[in-house]
């Protein structure tokens, strides 16, 4: 016979009221969420926010994760409250007006407790940590919250050189960063040579001096422009979020909505979208400019630092929807 697990709080169980009989899932997710609200009411916030997290992981309605938030936020916990608040606004749809400007307000004031980070990264399949914490995998960029301090962010793929980069996190500012992943390369295999007295002088040279630099330039701004594709492609993901807002601040209150006082909840969200794809569509830009000035200083040394013997080169900008960069061709 299957046994059915009925969720109440610690404080029902101490003042001795019996729990209900067996439910769904579902009704078991209403019965904590029930009693979490009994707990809120009576200023016993620990219970409280024990009991909305039993409603939402058996249940992840925006409500549960709403309610959530704000009893965290009630307990100092400003991180894990602002990613359950935002998580409740983003289906604010369902929820009802009193309940959204609660949740609204209370995610205002967690998220200008701590700060956040935009992660890209150029291979989408890598897995993403920060602080050893993963954060996913199969994403070309990802949005955390942290806590205000020194953090790292790093992504690791099979096949690829790790890439680390750490950043401090500043409280009420997102921060921007890229992981580049370049693969590994090749194990080098010791060639079998005869030793003989003329095969010396060969065994002293070595790459040319403007070789080394030119390829440690070009793998720079190849960098680069993948860290501000990652970027764009994030800032393009804000910017479909903020079509989609707009649009149904203006179905539901036509097109000057934002001038009333009943969306102004609404409007604030949208402006918080609006100014993240902004902040994201600058770096980008800044990551593809230091590209090209990169990749411009590499071509101009095959004037100023030539390689003999070898045959010319050029450059020529790319600039198409999926690629962004320059293309160079030749020996060096």
């Amino acid at each position: 016979m299957a046994a059915a697990v009925v969720v109440c709080s610690r404080a029902a169980l101490a003042a001795g009221e019996a729990p209900h009989a067996p439910a769904t899932a579902r009704s078991e997710a209403e019965e904590a969420f029930a009693w979490g609200e009994k707990a809120r009411r009576a200023g016993r916030w620990e219970e409280a926010e024990a009991s909305y997290r039993a409603a939402w992981e058996a249940d992840p309605r925006p409500e549960f994760a709403g309610e959530l938030g704000l009893a965290e936020l009630a307990l100092g916990r400003f991180k894990d409250a602002a990613e359950h608040l935002r998580a409740s606004l983003l289906d604010r749809e369902t929820l009802a007006p009193p309940a959204r400007r609660r949740f609204m307000e209370g995610f205002q004031r967690a998220e200008s407790k701590v700060s956040s980070a935009t992660i890209s990264v150029s291979r989408p399949e890598a897995e993403v940590l920060v602080d050893g914490r993963r954060i996913g995998r199969g994403q070309a960029s990802y949005f955390v919250y942290l806590d205000p301090g020194r953090h790292e962010a790093r992504g690791r793929l099979e096949g690829y050189v790790e890439d680390a980069y750490p950043f401090e996190a500043q409280r009420g500012r997102e921060s921007v960063v890229g992981l580049h992943l370049e693969p590994k390369p090749p194990p080098a295999v010791a060639p079998v040579v005869p030793v003989t007295a003329a095969a010396a002088p060969a065994a002293q040279g070595g790459m040319p001096a403007g070789t080394m630099f030119r390829i440690g330039w070009f793998a720079l701004a190849s960098a680069g422009v993948a860290i501000g594709a990652g970027l764009s492609i994030a800032a393009a993901v804000r910017d479909g979020d903020a079509d989609a807002q707009a649009n149904r601040i203006r179905r539901r209150g036509g097109p000057f909505a934002c001038a009333e006082k009943d969306y102004v909840v609404d409007c604030t969200a949208l402006r918080h979208t609006n100014d993240a794809r902004d902040t994201l569509e600058t770096a980008a830009a800044a990551s593809f400019v230091s590209a090209g000035v990169v990749a411009a200083i590499a071509v101009s040394s095959f004037w100023w630092a030539p390689v003999p013997d070898k045959s010319p080169v050029r450059a020529a900008p790319v600039a198409t929807a999926q690629l962004r960069g320059v293309v160079v061709s030749g020996s060096w």
